[in-house]
């Protein structure tokens, strides 16, 4: 009776580890860090296999990853706005607007509301502050634009890193 009971924990233990994975892909367009809890999970699954299948070389890798995510998302926005001719100012706006309106979001609507007052923010951060600097209502939008795609970019390339990773300790548990 023994092994059907530690096949079952096992069995248990893949569906957890699954489902976390999946909810933190799920919160990283919210601009949750999911990506980090990723991590977490692979370390957990590394103590739970006495890091057989996961090592520490790849727990170190995947954190250096979640940090270059961390990083691409804090500062592409602003760099997008920047290509599409926003000053140095509308680049500061828009990520200053991205993080008012995540806040914002999401004092108005949890979880949803945070994915879009992050992107109208950054889009809204670099339009006023380029507006306010005297641009053209044309040269605003265009940064904001700027800063949108960025944003969006900033969000699939962090996605995509977190998806690689899951993949990735799916792989090696299973």
């Amino acid at each position: 009776m023994e092994p059907i009971l530690q096949m079952t924990g096992q069995i248990a233990g893949l569906v957890i580890l699954d489902i976390v994975l999946l909810v933190s892909l799920l919160v990283v367009p919210l601009g949750l860090p999911g990506n980090f809890v990723i991590v977490g999970a692979a370390l957990i699954a590394g103590f739970a296999t006495r890091f057989v299948p996961i090592g520490w070389i790849d727990i170190a890798a995947m954190l250096g990853l979640a940090v270059i995510g961390e990083v691409v998302e804090g500062f592409l926005g602003s760099a997008m706005a920047g290509r599409y001719g926003a000053s140095k100012w509308g680049m500061v706006g828009a990520f200053g607007g991205g993080l008012i309106g995540a806040v914002l979001g999401t004092a108005a609507m949890p979880v949803l509301g945070t994915l879009i007052g992050s992107f109208i923010g950054t889009a809204g951060g670099a339009i006023l502050v380029e507006w306010a600097l005297g641009a053209t209502t044309s040269d605003g939008a265009r940064a904001g634009f700027g800063a949108l795609l960025g944003r969006s970019l900033s969000t699939l390339f962090k996605l995509s890193i977190g998806m690689a990773m899951a993949i990735y300790v799916m792989i090696r548990v299973h």
